[in-house]
């Protein structure tokens, strides 16, 4: 009898451990339909920020999953744009995920829906989308107030070579819309009936103060904007340092071209980072800057030189040693350049 209890005991413990290692394998969830989609709006940089949560996962469940996101614009039928976002998802976890449009945000309206499909090993195929979330709509134009008609972006700042995307819109049905960039006609695009849109491809620097773009229409309904284009900034040439006194480093370089506008940002700066010391200086000069020479006997030095705008930043490193270059040090040792653009 005593036997016979052992192995009913060993049996139990048998099917408790393959429980346990089968419960490591999920049974396909209920469906996992993304919820509270959120949608906030960045109209300067032309983004849509959006953010949801999971609720049917369970308490301290983790799940990998993957995330389709659907863009339509003016109506929910012209989608535009289709992109999958994976990731593991946690419970109660907010989830974030962004989108740049090539038109300014004012132009149309947009909406926004997303789904949902577990990506997970542990749960066995098939796997099943889930409902798309209702579509969340996203209207710029409400901003607009009570004028007759705009043109976007205003006042945008650009690089020279950039690509950019122009939209007149008018109260009223548009007829005979002519747009010109610098007195020059541009082909138009009607993108509804209160809403007409043209392209800049490689857009040109043509003068400090900013190119004019100007539309209008019969009857009689105008408005205009300016294009900021700037230069791009280029990397610091021919970095050096060299001391007289070994009190000071006189450090200098070639800034390349001037990015400034008359009427708008950037002024390009300049700054200085010592790694040794953590050490930082903002120069005053575009082209050269000094620096105290430590006196805690510091030989070596390694300089960052960072060139930046408002869209941009550049820069050029350089390691230096006092005593191997005597009174006079010289030429930058192993350069390593870096370039970032700012959104």
């Amino acid at each position: 009898m005593a036997l016979f209890a052992f192995f009913q005991t060993i049996l139990l413990l048998v099917s408790l451990s393959l429980r346990t290692c089968q419960s490591e394998v999920l049974s396909e969830p209920l469906p996992l339909t993304p919820e509270s989609l959120d949608v906030s709006i960045n109209s300067a940089q032309r983004c849509l920020h959006l953010q949801w949560r999971v609720h049917s996962l369970a308490y301290h469940q983790e799940l990998k999953m993957v995330f389709q996101i659907e863009i339509s614009r003016i109506n929910t039928s012209n989608v535009i744009w289709v992109d999958y976002y994976s990731t593991t998802v946690k419970w109660n976890q907010v989830l974030h995920w962004s989108w740049e449009s090539e038109l300014p945000l004012e132009c149309a309206t947009h909406f926004v829906r997303i789904r949902s499909r577990v990506d997970d090993a542990r749960v066995p195929e098939p796997r099943f989308w889930s409902n798309w979330s209702s579509w969340k709509e996203v209207n710029e134009q409400n901003s607009l107030g009570h004028k007759a008609s705009s043109v976007f972006p205003v006042d945008k700042l650009v690089e020279e070579g950039s690509n950019v995307t122009i939209c007149y819109i008018s109260r009223s049905h548009q007829n005979n819309v002519s747009c010109y960039l610098d007195g020059v006609r541009m082909h138009v695009e009607q993108l509804d009936p209160n809403v007409s849109a043209f392209h800049v491809n490689n857009v040109a620097f043509v003068r400090e103060t900013g190119t004019n773009i100007f539309c209008e229409m019969d009857p009689k309904d105008d408005a205009g904007t300016v294009l900021f284009v700037s230069k791009v900034l280029e990397e610091p040439k021919d970095f050096s340092c060299e001391t007289q006194d070994f009190k000071t480093l006189h450090c200098t370089w070639d800034p390349g071209s001037d990015t400034s506008l008359v009427r708008k940002q950037p002024y390009q700066s300049y700054t200085l980072f010592e790694s040794f010391s953590g050490e930082k200086r903002l120069c005053e000069h575009k082209n050269w800057c000094d620096w105290q020479i430590a006196q805690d006997s510091q030989e070596m030095y390694n300089f960052t030189l960072v060139a930046e705008n408002y869209l941009r930043k550049r820069s050029v490193n350089i390691l230096f040693n006092l005593t191997h270059r005597g009174a006079h040090c010289g030429k930058v040792i192993l350069p390593q350049y870096e370039d970032s653009l700012w959104i």
